[in-house]
């Protein structure tokens, strides 16, 4: 393993265990490998006689049957051409160009490597940057932005009125700051409120008074020569009085527009700051001369370049994937709307411009060209993902997936709200989310204050709940919907209303989307079935929201069932024959509707058969909130 020939070539090397461990002492390579086996986690080799299989692969090596780089590689040329040793040619030409120490997050030499990876993505990438806000498409900048360039002593920013700017072209780049805002008791939670905002748009922001980690963010975008930062809790007024349930609603267009969005991977809150200093990774040099280890380590007259083999650090799923800033229920929708992202991690930086979200620079365009099929299999995945991830305030479930959601029902050229998508296919599928969460799901509270009845979502919404979602796993064209037994709350007259009427034909997204629509009536309408056949018979078949029976309910006759769709005939079986996919709902007190219609609650979903339920002359007209 010592020889480079070995180590660099594309196949497999291999040691004992025993054999790297008692030369570890003499040799910097096998110290390195040595350390590795120790401290990866995983069934690495620790045994004596086990064998050490390592084979290269790109720029890492990977230990034998583990799916993680082992170690990594990189190249650094001494000058330029690079010229490499006839026998290292093959390998120098698959090798990453990089450095093996880490350079400083305060350096010089560190903002220009970003800077760099935006001005190449600039140049290489045009969906990546917009040089102008497209305003024919009803966009425009933030509300309010941050200028860091609006004191000649850098000691503050000022909070600035984007309407007033008059801003054009270039001058609209901005950076936008993906962050934690963490506990509240560790971190401050550094706002404009209703207070403080009429000063901070005339006498700025003292520097000083900013947390850590919206001073590296202000760091960061001077150092890429970007004049305007937007970070949410100073961009959006907060608390009484404030903007935050009309401006979080814009959250489509704020991260969409950006010229760059930076991510506070290894920020624990707004306190903790992510320009740290990060630990440095051991390497070794290895031995480029022509005669593969006679000569000297380093440049020689066949041999311009230097290979190091380094601690392996990259690991973008494990640090930002599976990193907790992306278990934060705000940043799927920052993620699928960033055109690019910079993510500051614990150990390493990574640079992701968009085309590495599902494939897609203008999320989600690929669901233009996608099948119905594709359609349905899109939202669901991504409903799933973002009902599993948290938040600080559990009420923000609906609005921090505005920008998504609006982005969805404009692409599906449909009408929609609350995870729900109208029009066959999507109405009666999305309608049919079932509760994943161990232990049941738990009605969010809403706050009252500035929230009309409405703004809270309803019932029969995955959205007006905490915890993990799935969909009925139903055959695609093995449906029939039953359009008339359930009707959306979104009716022809508000559907014509939301028709561009500039001659183009199309429709805008937030004229088609109704989360938080205060102006209408969000009840579903639908026929109201009875069981059957008893309770305990009904719930085998049953999916309870609650992760239960609902307290009080102890007969059938107390649910009412809605039947959104039954399973397609092939020889023409009367209804009462053929499975039906239902809503189960339960009445409200003594509620009624404006048309004197009982009003109920959805509690759970099933799969009934037709002759578990009631049919025709039966049916109740019912409203569910």
């Amino acid at each position: 393993m010592c020889t480079n020939r070995d180590l660099l070539s594309r196949e497999p090397c291999q040691d004992s265990f025993e054999t790297i461990k008692s030369t570890s002492r003499d040799c910097e390579l096998h110290m390195l490998v040595f350390d590795a086996c120790i401290t990866k986690s995983g069934t690495t080799p620790k045994g004596e006689t086990d064998l050490v299989k390592l084979q290269r692969i790109g720029s890492h090596l990977f230990l034998d049957r583990m799916p993680d780089p082992f170690l990594s590689l990189c190249l650094v040329p001494t000058k330029y051409p690079l010229r490499a040793p006839p026998n290292f040619r093959h390998a120098a030409d698959e090798i990453q160009i990089g450095l093996p120490a880490l350079m400083s997050t305060y350096s010089g030499a560190y903002f220009t490597l970003l800077a760099n990876w935006l001005n190449d993505c600039d140049l290489n990438h045009p969906d990546c940057y917009l040089k102008a806000i497209p305003s024919k498409k009803g966009l425009a900048l933030p509300t309010k932005l941050l200028d860091v360039e609006s004191s000649a002593s850098q000691q503050s920013i000022l909070l600035c009125s984007s309407t007033s700017l008059g801003l054009k072209g270039e001058d609209t780049r901005y950076i936008a700051l993906s962050h934690p805002w963490g506990d509240s008791r560790h971190n401050n939670h550094f706002s404009t409120t209703a207070t403080n905002v009429s000063p901070r748009l005339t006498s700025g922001i003292a520097i000083s008074s900013l947390p850590k980690t919206f001073k590296d963010a202000v760091s960061v975008t001077r150092a890429l020569g970007i004049r305007y930062l937007w970070i949410d809790s100073l961009c959006i007024v907060q608390g009484p009085q404030g903007d935050f349930e009309t401006e979080a609603q814009k959250m489509e267009t704020v991260f969409s527009l950006a010229y760059c969005v930076i991510a506070a991977s290894s920020a624990s809150g707004t306190s903790s700051g992510f320009l740290s200093s990060r630990p440095q990774r051991k390497s070794v040099a290895l031995n480029l001369s022509a005669n593969s280890g006679k000569g000297d380590v380093g440049d020689s007259e066949d041999n311009n370049a230097m290979i190091y083999v380094c601690e392996a650090i990259d690991n973008f799923q494990t640090d930002v994937i599976d990193g907790p800033l992306n278990q934060r229920g705000w940043v799927l929708q920052e993620r699928a709307l960033a055109r690019r992202t910079i993510y500051f991690s614990e150990r390493q930086t990574y640079f992701d411009n968009q085309s590495s979200f599902l494939g897609d620079p203008n999320f989600p365009q690929v669901a233009l060209t996608s099948s119905k099929g594709g359609k349905i299999r899109l939202y669901e995945s991504l409903y799933k993902t973002y009902s599993r991830l948290q938040f600080t305030r559990a009420y923000d479930r609906p609005i921090a997936i505005a920008g998504l959601e609006q982005r969805l029902v404009a692409a599906f050229d449909t009408r929609g709200g609350y995870g729900i998508f109208d029009r066959v296919p999507f109405f009666g599928r999305s309608l049919l989310w079932t509760c994943e969460e161990p232990g049941g799901m738990r009605r969010i509270e809403f706050p009252e204050e500035g929230l009309g009845r409405y703004r809270v979502p309803p019932s029969w919404s995955w959205m007006a709940y905490t915890g993990a979602i799935g969909f009925m796993d139903l055959p695609f064209e093995g449906v029939h919907w039953l359009e008339d037994d359930v009707r959306s709350p979104w009716g022809a007259a508000v559907w014509e209303m939301s028709l561009d009427t500039s001659g183009s034909g199309n429709s805008t997204a937030s004229s088609m989307w109704h989360t938080g629509r205060t102006d209408q009536d969000n009840n579903l309408s639908g026929k109201g079935r009875r069981l059957v056949v008893g309770l305990k018979v009904a719930e085998k078949k049953i999916k309870w929201d609650a992760g239960q029976r609902p307290t009080g309910i102890d007969d059938a006759k107390e649910l009412r069932v809605v039947a959104v769709g039954r399973r397609k005939s092939k020889s023409n079986k009367p209804a009462r024959a053929l499975e039906h996919h239902v809503l189960v709902v339960v009445g409200i007190g003594g509620w009624t509707d404006s048309g004197g219609r009982r009003i109920y609650e959805r509690v759970g979903v099933g799969s009934l058969p037709g002759e578990w339920i009631t049919h025709n002359e039966q049916e109740e007209e019912i409203s569910i909130f």
